[in-house]
């Protein structure tokens, strides 16, 4: 029986991309309703990752029985805005409220304070306006070498490795081998090694997270007078995160970081002195702080003054210089840059459309831990869309995705579960995702768990809703 193939995008007609279709299968739109204001849920269960996804598309597979129904969603680009109209696809603003780190959520918290923000002057006490070089790349000639002396002790050669593996320069990103090399390197006392350690546990990348640890990294940065540890040192006592908050501490680590020119951190005195005066900053000297930011080997910073490059907000409005700035993001490692490289070309948005290079971006981003990408990775290894079919390929990917507490990638895990396709069948199993997926309000999954509960026995339904609450429990 040919599978029938129904898409749904989720924001406007003028959205469709004739690429997502699966091969010659007949494919028909529809469309749902617009994001919601402030939560931005979709009618039909599926996030649009606070608005950084343009569109998305509900592939559902039709199979001859009800039992294995897969309903398969490809979230491909980026976002949509409360009005349901196409939003541009790019990384949101880092709060300079929040660490380098990423929040427990899987969104980029949103800065009160750019509301209540005032005016005040450029960036003051400037480093080197010239862009931060990417961490020392090393070529597979060198490769070996470089560990053999890091493996003896050479802490620079140990950082170098960090920076490797953190960064995919071998084509994949390893975290939990930049973890090692990092830790090898930063119990040498190398700064930077310190720096990106700590920035490991504060994100939970490549280790649990553990704030105590990530502050104690920060503050050994810190104290040898890594201005980024020392804004870092201070976002840590502003939150009260891994130490006690503490404002007049955070405002001792912040005035130290800016007095050596860090951007954040003068934005950060910035926003508040403008707080004070009730006066907004403007969007041209957001913009001089985050380009100063970038320049300074910021990642977040580079994505977000490319994304003001992309829209022309307190700047001239540049493809190029938003392709410039967002790249350096991604070739620093930053999930998010990747993910939006991904997208522009699978898409051709700035670039040529380039089914090789979206799947390379895709893959690094799934492998430094960003939820969406690993779920849109995994429906590429499910449709056989630039990468061979494999479904149980696909299950890795949707496992990670949905342990991050992605509906979607929930939902997913139950259709595979039910149907027994790229894994043994286990009706438990996927009762047990589709409620973890209804509890995160996917309509879909809902709908499913309650057609499979007709064919469970009360004990296996108890069964299955311990192991969803054991689930939600470590989120």
């Amino acid at each position: 029986m040919t599978s029938k193939i129904l898409v749904v995008l989720l924001c406007s007609a003028r959205e469709v991309n004739p690429d997502l279709s699966a091969g010659d299968s007949p494919y028909e739109y529809s469309f749902s309703e617009s994001c919601q204001t402030n939560k931005h849920l979709h009618s039909r269960g599926a996030e649009c990752d606070d608005c950084a996804m343009k569109w998305s598309n509900a592939i559902r597979l039709a199979t001859p029985s009800r039992a294995g129904l897969m309903a398969l969603i490809l979230a491909i680009a980026s976002g949509c805005g409360p009005s349901g109209k196409r939003t541009d696809n790019e990384p949101k603003a880092v709060s300079p409220d929040q660490s380098s780190s990423r929040p427990k959520s899987k969104r980029m918290a949103r800065n009160p304070d750019l509301a209540l923000a005032n005016g005040i002057g450029e960036a003051t006490n400037p480093v080197s306006t010239a862009s931060a070089p990417p961490p020392g790349s090393i070529s597979s000639v060198d490769f070996e070498a470089t560990r053999t002396r890091a493996e003896s002790g050479d802490v620079a050669a140990q950082t170098a490795l960090g920076n490797y593996y953190a960064t995919g320069q071998g084509g994949r990103i390893d975290l939990s081998q930049a973890v090692k090399w990092y830790r090898a390197a930063a119990e040498q006392g190398e700064i930077r090694a310190q720096y990106h350690l700590a920035t490991m546990f504060a994100e939970g990348r490549g280790t649990a997270r553990d704030d105590r640890e990530a502050g104690k990294w920060f503050y050994k940065a810190a104290q040898q007078g890594d201005r980024m540890a020392q804004y870092s040192v201070g976002l840590m006592y502003a939150n009260g995160q891994g130490v006690a908050a503490d404002n007049a501490e955070a405002n001792k680590w912040f005035q130290s970081a800016a007095q050596q020119g860090d951007a954040m951190a003068q934005l950060k005195l910035a926003m508040a002195n403008a707080k004070d005066s009730n006066s907004p900053l403007t969007s041209e000297q957001l913009a001089a702080f985050y380009l100063q930011a970038a320049q300074q080997g910021y990642p977040q910073a580079a994505a977000m003054i490319g994304s003001m490059y992309k829209k022309g907000s307190g700047v001239e409005q540049s493809a190029a210089e938003a392709l410039k700035w967002y790249s350096q993001a991604a070739e620093q490692g930053d999930p998010k840059a990747l993910h939006w490289m991904a997208v522009s070309y699978l898409n051709g948005d700035g670039v040529p459309k380039d089914m090789s290079q979206a799947i390379q971006f895709y893959t690094k981003a799934a492998d430094s831990g960003y939820a969406l990408s690993q779920y849109n990775l995994g429906m590429m290894y499910v449709l056989g869309q630039g990468v061979d079919r494999s479904e149980a390929e696909a299950l890795q990917l949707f496992q990670k995705a949905a342990g991050q507490n992605l509906p979607v990638a929930q939902r997913q895990l139950g259709a595979m579960y039910e149907s027994g396709r790229g894994v043994g069948q286990d009706l438990i199993e996927a009762y047990r995702w589709y409620s973890q997926a209804a509890a995160n309000n996917d309509l879909e999954a809902t709908q499913s768990m309650n057609a499979l509960a007709q064919r469970l026995t009360p004990d296996q339904i108890k069964e299955a809703e311990t192991r969803a609450k054991a689930l939600g429990a470590q989120h």
